[in-house]
């Protein structure tokens, strides 16, 4: 049975004795795929943690990738570079307002009377903010399938960096079942990451 992290994700078995290359297109691997499975639960907004999980997820893809630059080829693995970078960034516009409303409603809770109107307006408007913010990041996520983001990084560096069969495919805009937006998230705007391509030729 493969060992789990304390987050209880598989822990990718390495060989002392393999080669430097193979072993970080193993890790790679796995932490693309940790990214692909963090997605559904953001995209649903059920979860506030479920967006903070892709971050965590894309800032441990983008820790393995930065090491490993002189490893690959660059003509193909620069795209997939600058992605896992983009994606840490696109969530960063939902979470800060989920941190935002979380504290908010935290003293909320404790302010005096008079003071509760104000605050619900401040909560309001950035509840506004996020959702908008929602819109965004689900288009950008949903953008990252489109442009077979998937299906390249598990063609670079194995089957284990592929999307899981399961991970629901959500499209521009998509809300989740009941029409509203999901209040628990923490993502971003996509508009800084739109231009970056995967890229799909080069060499292995």
């Amino acid at each position: 049975m493969a060992k789990k992290d304390k987050r209880g994700a598989a822990e990718v078995a390495l060989d002392p004795n393999q080669d430097y290359r193979s072993a970080m297109q193993a890790l790679i691997a796995e932490r693309w795929g940790a990214v692909w499975a963090a997605v559904p639960v953001a995209v649903a907004g059920e979860d506030p943690e479920g967006v903070h999980d892709v971050r965590v997820a894309s800032r441990r893809l983008r820790a393995a990738m930065d090491v490993s630059t002189e490893a690959f080829p660059a003509v193909w693995y620069r795209p997939l570079h600058r992605t896992a970078k983009a994606i840490t960034g696109a969530l960063g516009e939902v979470r800060d307002r989920d941190v935002l409303i979380e504290a908010l409603e935290a003293e909320r809770a404790t302010a005096p009377t008079v003071e509760r109107p104000g605050i619900d307006r401040l909560i309001a408007r950035v509840s506004r903010e996020r959702d908008a913010a929602r819109v965004e990041m689900v288009a950008f996520l949903a953008g990252l399938e489109a442009r077979g983001v998937p299906a390249e990084a598990a063609r670079r560096f194995g089957p284990a960096a592929a999307m899981p069969a399961a991970a629901p495919a959500a499209g521009p805009g998509t809300v989740p079942e009941g029409g509203k937006l999901g209040k628990g998230s923490k993502a971003s705007n996509g508009r800084a990451v739109a231009d970056h391509g995967t890229g799909t030729g080069g060499a292995r």
